[in-house]
């Protein structure tokens, strides 16, 4: 009897959340309609039909599609496969804003409103993405950047895409070494910086693997460690980085989404203070700005790959795309890696470039077996770092 209570009242809440949820979606629909079903991504995808008439519907649900970081790389993407895979794809993306509590109700319009896959990114959806689509069967979710718990079984609709940052960390690392005992450095001191977001396993991923990276360069490097607190104040990020240049730091990696930005105008406001973006080509998506060249290379997650091969996948054979389980996507796929290019080279030499493409090239052999977070313990996570 207790048992029939706890399933009636969790369904009971359920329906709850969603009533509530529609109600935001009510609220929010002037803005969905201009965000998403008026969006560039959406217009040109509908010149062309699918083989068999109808093209798969696909809605991208993200914060702000130009956050210079993840969520703007998984926008590139959907921009990628409205391009190459019009004849077969409808896509339409949703501008959520930054204020998370309304993000559920946009991901119940999508469904609502006939979507066949619904994608979103980040730790912030990983309730919605464990519980919305137990109540659509026939539509397909993915959420990027974050681990579902598909331990009930239920979940066969629903795929979780991770990503090896700690690869992408650890040839950062060796980047941020190499410069601090560059001649062109702010000073002798062999200290790196680090500004995450905020402390959980994908930060920590990136975290570990950078620090290991520096230390096969230096075993001696001192790394500094400081967190937002969020993924969107910037001038908090700037605080903190500007806290670990005057302790010696003279290259910071931000791991810190939108917040980040604030790491990147510190390092600009110094002279031999560099900064490592991350998630997508900062030096790139900063072009014609003060601060572009104070990006000395990006640690890459790219999204815009991961979505495309998985779109291209399910329209080649549905059944190809692993739904029901976490994937994760690494070197070997494309899908993490960092930017090579000019400033790279000029700030720190085409010997040390080199030596970074031989350290990528171990990694990809399994020469170089780079640690991950999850699993470890805050005490093993600091013990790797200092």
């Amino acid at each position: 009897m207790n048992n029939q209570l706890t399933k009636k009242e969790e369904i009971m809440k359920k329906l709850l959340k969603k009533a509530a949820a529609v109600t935001l979606t009510a609220a929010m629909a002037a803005s969905l309609t201009a965000c998403g079903g008026g969006s560039d991504a959406d217009s040109s995808s509908k010149a062309a039909e699918g083989q068999d008439g109808e093209k798969i519907k696909l809605t991208l649900c993200i914060g702000r599609k130009t956050d210079l970081s993840f969520q703007q790389s998984a926008y590139e993407g959907s921009v990628r496969v409205q391009e190459e895979l019009g004849d077969k794809y409808e896509i339409n993306v949703v501008e959520m804003g930054d204020d998370t509590t309304k993000w559920q109700a946009a991901f119940y319009d999508a469904a609502d409103s006939g979507a066949d896959i619904i994608v979103g990114t980040g730790f912030q959806n990983k309730e919605n993405f464990e519980t919305i689509p137990l109540e659509y069967p026939d539509t397909k979710f993915i959420l990027f950047d974050q681990d579902l718990d598909f331990s009930s079984g239920e979940l066969t609709n629903t795929l979780g895409v991770l990503f090896d940052s700690n690869q992408s960390g650890f040839l950062a690392g060796a980047v941020a070494a190499y410069y601090t005992s560059s001649e062109n450095a702010a000073n002798t001191d062999k200290t790196i910086g680090f500004v995450g977001g905020v402390e959980s396993t994908t930060v920590s991923n990136f975290l570990v693997g950078y620090a290991e990276g520096a230390k096969y360069v230096d075993p001696d490097i001192n790394i500094l460690t400081a967190y937002v607190g969020d993924y969107m104040d910037t001038a908090k990020a700037k605080d903190l980085a500007n806290a670990q240049i005057s302790e010696g730091a003279d290259i910071i990696f931000q791991v810190a989404g939108g917040a980040g930005n604030g790491v990147i105008e510190a390092a600009a406001e110094k002279d031999g203070v560099m900064a490592i973006g991350v998630d997508s080509d900062q030096y790139k998506a900063l072009e014609g700005s003060n601060l572009q060249s104070a990006v000395i290379t990006s640690s890459l997650k790219r999204l815009d790959n991961a979505l495309f091969n998985i779109c291209k996948a399910y329209a080649e054979d549905p059944s190809s795309v692993p739904f029901g389980e976490n994937v994760t996507y690494g070197l070997a796929e494309d899908a993490v890696g960092i930017v090579f290019n000019d400033n790279l080279t000029n700030s720190i030499g085409q010997e040390n470039v080199d030596n970074v493409q031989e350290i990528l090239g171990k990694i990809q052999s399994g020469e170089i077996e780079v640690t991950e977070a999850a699993g470890l313990s805050a005490e093993e996570i600091d013990a790797i770092v200092h």
